[in-house]
């Protein structure tokens, strides 16, 4: 899998990644039955603003500036691990209070503000960029309670409890403090997991006394997901071995101390693991699909998509077919003699570095695509730009091929991570050569453009510039995955690819393509697991090995696999639209520069700020 590893993405692991029953209300979020079900009063429409509100009042976007203030302080205060990723370390000694009572009474503050936030939304009169603020933050808090109070994810997925290795790596892997004081706090940290974990094994295990036939189906977790649970939890063995050098390197005295602490740790997630395993694996019967309606609310309240999922469907299908002809096209270039286009793509997989070399391809590539971009100068790099490419993380390997991890956004550092799965030398060469193949040549240049440049680090990069709070705390996958593959495109256009790499990255394509059409039959019931690893393995044509992470992540995520393809067609649009203002004026470096200057919102609001019109 390639992902963009984001504070909000890390964040939706806690809400939108649990997406499993009960399923969520039916209407819209404007309306008041289903809001008041979960906790949370209904508000107006706030869409539309007058035009007389367009310029604003100073003294009002003011205001709209502190309530993004408190938001970012409930964060720091409820959730020391996200704060964390996003550069505040108020708290890095502490872990989120996973509790159930932690939860309720993080749950209770964000209500208290959103109720705050609506009394706002109906009195304010600011600025277009203030009134944007404003519904990303309204739409922020209602969504993260009402997913919370629909999908339960401190009873449904591990997921909640594994996260917290994420944190202690941030602390080990970024140079934000000095290194005595980051070991520090990370061993404090560590030092609470088994605690952490007790809670968790609670929680998961709240139906495990009652007859099935007195347990509300979707009180269980889903069986894939306590499956991922279990691969993450065991992976705790090795993620903390590789945490004991810097560990012991920053507080050379106390190698003891730090050696009985990572081993309490362990042994926590491996007796974590044999809980999920013997006791809570077998009664996972609950549903991951969210429902149709649902699902649509979701694509509507995260990406200002009003679009049903049978347009898109129509969409994803259409692209799909397009892509498929594309790469047929593309066969007859890199092989006249006739071959389809899979056995093309079979054979450019067989070229593939060396296990030891995987790593050092991917910088080699990276370093190529930024030149290529300066060389051409369409886009502005910002100051201090950095990438790091690394191995990933050994927690994050089961689900990750290669992955992005953007520099936080209220740190100084600005540094990202590009993470890279190295092979599993342990496992039997076939295996290996199965993951190599996932990592030829061609797919190494289309990563490096996807996840670097002009890629995710390029556009997290900028967007971490903006001066709103409320727009560094948010993230829609719609514009950052959708700009990521828009990358991809746009350095076709350029003439950056040979034959051979156009058709790997066109094979990325139908990857997207087909995630359309996957996202939306998984959650509206449609279309089996099996079903979806079927399409990828027979009709796209990925290993099975990767085609099953690739859904096992999807179940946990409704509306994000859908947001590379619809997110890029989108960004398209708005090109088109722009173009035809500027006229004689346009260029592409102006909307390049344009477009990643406002943050990573949907691009329907990101047209509204541009043209003055949604997409």
């Amino acid at each position: 899998m390639r992902a963009s590893l984001s504070p909000w993405i890390a964040l939706a692991a806690f809400a939108l990644a649990c997406g499993g029953p009960p399923e969520l209300p039916t209407t819209p979020p404007s309306a008041s039955a289903p809001l008041r079900d979960a906790g949370i009063d209904a508000a107006p429409d706030t869409s539309a603003p007058p035009a007389a509100v367009r310029a604003g009042r100073p003294e009002d976007d003011a205001v709209v500036k502190r309530l993004g203030e408190e938001l970012l302080e409930l964060v720091v205060r409820f959730d020391p691990e996200e704060a964390t990723s996003l550069g505040r370390h108020d708290h890095d000694d502490l872990l989120t209070n996973r509790s159930i009572a932690g939860v309720e009474a993080r749950n209770d503050a964000y209500a208290r503000l959103l109720a705050k936030v609506e009394r706002a939304t109906l009195s304010l009169e600011p600025s277009l960029a203030g009134r944007t603020d404003l519904d990303l933050l309204r739409s922020r808090i209602r969504l993260e309670l009402l997913w919370d109070a629909a999908i339960r994810p401190a009873t449904r997925q591990p997921d909640f409890y594994t996260g917290a290795m994420s944190a202690i790596f941030d602390m080990t892997a970024r140079d934000y403090a000095p290194k005595e004081e980051r070991a520090r706090k990370a061993l404090l940290r560590i030092d609470k997991i088994p605690a952490m974990l007790d809670d968790g094994m609670k929680n998961l295990r709240s139906t495990e006394s009652e007859k099935a036939d007195k347990v509300d189906p979707a009180a269980r977790p889903p069986r894939v997901w306590i499956e991922i649970g279990i691969a993450r939890a065991r992976s705790a063995k090795a993620f903390f071995e590789e945490q004991r050098p810097f560990l012991e390197d920053a507080l050379p005295q106390e190698k003891a101390a730090i050696g009985r602490t990572l081993a309490r740790a362990t042994v926590a997630y491996t007796h974590f693991a044999d809980v999920l395993q013997k006791k809570v694996l077998p009664l996972a019967t609950g549903d991951f699909a969210v429902g149709k309606k649902p699902f649509e609310e979701l694509l509507k309240a995260n990406y200002g998509l009003t679009r049903s999922t049978d347009d898109l469907l129509a969409l994803g299908k259409r692209v799909f077919d397009d892509t498929e002809a594309k790469l047929g096209e593309g066969a007859k270039k890199v092989d006249p003699a006739g071959k389809s286009w899979s056995e093309v793509v079979a054979v450019l997989k067989r070229k593939h570095p060396s296990a030891q070399d995987l790593v050092p391809a991917y910088r080699t590539e990276v370093a190529r695509a930024r030149k290529f971009l300066v060389d051409k100068d369409v886009v502005t790099f910002p100051p201090g730009d950095e990438l790091a490419v690394m191995e990933t993380p050994v927690f994050l390997r089961s689900t990750i091929t290669a992955a992005y991890d953007q520099p936080p956004p209220f740190d100084k550092n600005t540094r990202g991570l590009f993470f890279v799965t190295p092979v599993d030398t342990s496992l039997p060469k076939d295996k290996q050569e199965e993951m190599l193949r996932e990592n030829d040549f061609g797919d190494i240049v289309d990563t490096a453009v996807h996840e670097a440049y002009p890629g995710h680090h390029l556009q997290l990069s900028l967007a971490r510039r903006h001066p709103s709070t409320i727009r560094l705390l948010a993230h829609a996958s719609i514009f950052s995955e959708g700009w990521a593959l828009y990358s991809e495109e746009l350095m076709s256009e350029l003439g950056y690819y040979t034959p051979e790499e156009r058709m790997l990255q066109l094979e990325w394509a139908l990857v997207r393509a087909a995630r359309i059409l996957i996202d939306i039959g998984l959650h509206t019931r449609t279309m089996s697991f099996d079903e979806a690893v079927k399409l990828l393995t027979d009709r796209v044509h990925l290993e099975r090995t990767l085609a099953l992470s690739e859904v096992r992540r999807y179940t946990e995520s409704p509306t994000q696999p859908l947001s590379y393809m619809v997110g890029r067609e989108m960004l398209f649009d708005l090109r088109k639209r722009y173009a035809a203002r500027e006229g004689a004026r346009y260029t592409l470096k102006r909307f390049h520069d344009e477009v990643l200057s406002h943050g990573t919102i949907s691009p329907a609001l990101v047209a509204q700020e541009m043209l003055g019109e949604t997409l």
